[in-house]
């Protein structure tokens, strides 16, 4: 008989703090992070129902499978490492990942929270070097359960420690039914993050207007603009352009990548599955950019197993599972991950967001007698990645509004009707930050 284990990450944007990433242990940690995140971005979005958005934390995944990983062994631990891009030796491996939550804690003018918490049959006992290694390597906490009697009760009381490590913006994270009486194990990665902007946006600058879900079809939304000197980019490799926009740390920064079609980011996705250009290497530049682009708010749950089966992470979650370094005795032999789950949350407004590279290629603009800014209008999907310097934490497309509930969006296309967010009147065109430039740039 094998017995389950719960695999669970939930969260909002987490922000690594590289003032530490000289240390080369934790430099290598980090390097599998960002190696690992356009195959696992990749894949979700095709796992994804077209023209639906997609929110993902690389980062996220990483720390909570290294809590499988710790006790894995054989064919199992190989494939987590091959999948995740970890380092196969072991040393660096720990001192990495030890090194990456010490970084985690220290990150500055922002919030952020973080917790890892390993639920534990309480009849059932724990390896000491699995429990040392979670703990001292992995900073996380071990609580024991009573899955075997009360796994419905069990299931409520670490949904409410996620609620709580999340300040309540992920709720419920464990449906009915997930775990039961064979339930040894619940591994658990929560976050919660809120950043604001260095230059917050003018909430009276936000007023309604058309953003093209499809190449033809339009629907209102509440459009957020400002003028500053911003960190811009054309990327002719990928047929787009970009903008970086800075939180109060500086270090950590939303990017905004816009494909110059309207219905360009599929098109965008292949050029990334090809390889045609690494996203770490936008050559970025400061000028002064006149910025449209939509507030946004993006809730997903995301089946990890599925996701990792199309990435040939497959043992860890069958009758071939080797983690017996976790628990003692037979329930060790026949441990396997029965679920794993990674549960999302992002809004990004006038304030900031709770969630929670150099090239050779050389980027101009045209230029006029006038010093006008770069337009850049955000006004159809995108792709966006939240990182810190040179480390993706979060990475996600926008194809669709979400700052009004699911269902009324819905009502609203059935209807043919644009929805409406609120009741902010439109300035006149004399302000209108879209109003055509006077050269071409």
């Amino acid at each position: 008989m094998k017995l389950k284990i719960g695999l669970l990450v939930c969260l909002v944007p987490l922000v690594v703090n590289m003032a530490m990433a000289e240390d080369q242990h934790l430099s290598a940690v980090v390097k599998s992070v960002n190696d690992f995140t356009l195959d696992f971005y990749l894949t979700t979005v095709a796992k994804s129902d077209p023209g639906k958005n997609v929110l993902v934390s690389p980062l996220s995944a990483s720390l909570a499978t290294a809590l499988v990983h710790a006790g894995a062994n054989g064919i199992t631990a190989q494939e987590i490492e091959t999948g995740l891009h970890f380092p196969r030796d072991k040393t660096t491996l720990d001192n990495g990942f030890k090194a990456l939550h010490a970084a985690l804690a220290n990150t500055p003018n922002v919030t952020l929270d973080i917790a890892n918490r390993v639920f534990i049959e309480k009849s059932s006992t724990i390896k000491p070097d699995y429990k040392q290694r979670v703990t001292q390597i992995h900073n996380s906490e071990i609580q024991q359960a009573d899955f075997k009697n009360n796994f419905e009760k069990e299931r409520a009381n670490i949904n409410g420690w996620v609620s709580q490590k999340t300040h309540d913006k992920i709720n419920d994270l464990l449906p009915a039914g997930i775990l039961d009486s064979l339930t040894r194990l619940v591994l658990v990665n929560a976050v919660y993050f809120y950043g604001k902007w260095k230059e917050q946006f003018d909430k009276a600058q936000t007023y309604e207007e058309d953003f093209y879900i499809t190449k033809d079809k339009t629907v209102q939304v509440p459009m957020m603009h400002q003028t500053k000197n911003l960190r811009y980019a054309d990327i002719p490799e990928l047929d787009a352009k970009a903008v970086e926009l800075c939180y109060v740390n500086e270090n950590v920064c939303l990017q905004i990548i816009l494909p110059n079609a309207k219905d360009g980011l599929q098109g965008l996705h292949e050029k990334l599955k090809n390889k045609t250009f690494d996203l770490s290497k936008i050559e970025f530049y400061r000028t002064k950019v006149q910025l449209t682009m939509p507030k946004f708010k993006i809730e997903q749950t995301i089946d990890l197993k599925q996701v990792y089966k199309e990435m040939n992470i497959n043992t860890m979650f069958g009758q071939g599972a080797d983690l017996k370094g976790m628990i003692e005795g037979d329930e060790g032999e026949a441990l396997y991950v029965s679920d794993a789950i990674q549960k999302t949350f992002m809004d990004v407004n006038e304030e900031g967001t709770e969630a929670a590279a150099a090239t050779a290629c050389v980027s101009r603009r045209k230029r006029c007698l006038e010093d006008l800014p770069v337009e850049l209008y955000v006004d159809h999907p995108f792709l966006f990645r939240l990182l810190n310097l040179t480390t993706v934490i979060f990475v996600g497309a926008h194809y669709e509004p979400t700052t009004e509930s699911s269902e009324d969006y819905a009502d609203a296309l059935d209807d043919n009707e644009d929805p409406h967010f609120s009741d902010t009147p439109k300035p006149d065109d004399t302000v209108h930050p879209h109003k055509p430039s006077h050269c071409e740039l």
